[in-house]
């Protein structure tokens, strides 16, 4: 049969690859889902800062820009002290900063150097718009190991329609981290999960489809060109896809086609050449040519009764016709000889099945021929010749030739003896049922047929009184 295996390492290794792809594109996807997910759940505390930062410009502007130090001090030190509950963010810092950059007020104590507007501190003073901050920053504590995640955010101070400060916003985004790993870790749970099951259906699904479209045609492709290796030119794909595997079908179709055509061409032309020999044979020796003959008309009549079906009886009167046809290379002198044989002689004509084998060899698809030609003096107990074959392991035809060929060598007329009468031979066939050298069931079946034939030719044709 067919190897299957190649087939199935071909189909497993493309799903392998599809599935390989598969988690490719999943663990990309990941990754750039989560990326997006926490610039999403980033924005949006950046907003809620904004928001604040918003509320808390509103009671500076209120307070004044030029109020004392001490109560715009105050204003920031209850946006530090804010309720947390509900935001992503904790404040570290605020403080307030003038046009020139000087710092008005900070909730952390000592010193602070005027800010240097050339940076994004003055672009919010200039542009009137809030400053988001860059990438979130991590403190890092006296071992260099990072600690806390930071971000800065400064909104602009209007007042009289000018924007006369900035406030600013260090900020302590561990609560935001905290959401975005534990939204992460769930979304790569369920992520994992959904492209498990994906992957589970995708490959039901690719391997149906492939068995369906590929692997079965394939099969089927792979057995019908095994077919016709093995001789059946008969073989046939008989595909009507429009596909590639139809193309190919196709194809293999129009190829036994023509090989068929070819072998059949070259039997011909070795039946002819048979024909040809057989012919000749007749020319050397008239009574191999009328043996065959009738060893032929007993066989075939044997096989009927056998009920073997045209195109066994086809084969059986073919292959009997030509089963001594390696006599040719026998020499006359043997051939023609008007006495029994001796020993020497006797091996060299025991050679003639062999012979005839050879010579039929070329027709591959006729088995049959060649099994007849070699095994139809084989013998049931397996003291024949020449591979000493046993019972059953001889062919059936051989068989039915070897009956037939033994009952027109009593029967028949030899250029040194007469053949001997019906009754005669049916008596020695009788008393030799049991010898081992003929099928016994194949035997009696034979000698009933003779039997049955003497009795309607004698009704038939009855005595004179």
């Amino acid at each position: 049969m067919f190897n299957y295996s190649a087939r199935r390492s071909l189909s497993h290794r493309i799903i392998a690859v599809i599935l390989i792809c598969m988690g490719i594109i999943s663990v990309a996807q990941v990754a750039y889902t989560e990326w997006v997910l926490e610039q999403a759940i980033l924005l949006q505390t950046k907003s809620q800062v904004v928001i604040f930062l918003q509320g808390l410009e509103r009671e500076v502007r209120r307070e004044g820009i030029d109020s004392e130090p001490e109560k715009l001090l105050a204003l920031l030190r209850e946006g530090v002290n804010h309720d947390k509950e509900f935001l992503n963010f904790a404040v570290n810092s605020l403080y307030i900063y003038d046009h020139k950059g000087v710092v008005l007020a900070h909730t952390q104590p000592g010193i602070h150097p005027a800010k240097d507007l050339e940076a994004h501190y003055g672009d919010v003073l200039r542009q009137g718009i809030p400053y988001l901050g860059g990438e979130v920053e991590w403190e890092e504590d006296s071992h260099g190991n990072l600690t806390r995640p930071k971000i800065d955010i400064i909104i602009p101070v209007h007042q009289d329609g000018e924007v006369v400060a900035g406030i600013e916003a260090e900020l302590d985004l561990a609560a935001t981290v905290q959401i975005i790993k534990s939204m992460d870790d769930r979304f790569e749970r369920d992520f994992v999960i959904m492209v498990l099951l994906g992957m589970i259906l995708i490959f039901i699904a690719v391997w149906v489809a492939m068995h369906r479209g590929l692997v079965a045609p394939m099969l089927r492709l792979g057995n019908i060109t095994h077919q016709i290796a093995e001789g059946d030119l008969s073989a046939r794909v008989a595909s009507n896809k429009m596909d590639e595997i139809g193309f190919l079908g196709q194809a293999i179709d129009r190829m036994a086609d023509s090989i068929e055509q070819l072998i059949q061409e070259m039997e011909q032309a070795s039946l002819g050449m048979m024909q040809s020999l057989a012919k000749a044979l007749e020319a050397k020796d008239a009574y191999t040519a009328g043996h065959s003959g009738r060893v032929t008309h007993y066989s075939v009549r044997l096989g009927k009764h056998l009920n073997l079906n045209e195109a066994e009886l086809k084969l059986l009167r073919q292959g009997a016709l030509m089963h001594d046809l390696g006599k040719i290379g026998i020499a006359d002198s043997i051939l023609n000889k008007p006495a029994p044989l001796d020993e020497r002689e006797f091996e060299v004509m025991r050679s003639h099945p062999e012979l005839t084998a050879n010579i039929m060899r070329p027709l591959k698809r006729f088995k049959e021929f060649t099994d007849i030609a070699s095994w139809h003096h084989e013998r049931w107990d397996g003291k024949g010749y020449p591979d000493g074959l046993q019972g059953e392991e001889i062919p059936l035809l051989a068989r039915i030739v070897s009956i037939a060929d033994t009952w027109d060598a009593m029967t028949g007329d030899r250029v040194y003896r007469k053949g001997m009468g019906v009754e005669k031979a049916l008596s020695i066939l009788e008393s030799e049922q049991d010898s081992g050298q003929w099928d016994p069931k194949l035997l009696k079946i034979f000698i009933k047929m003779i039997q049955d034939e003497r009795q309607q030719l004698h009704f038939e044709n009855p005595p004179l009184s």
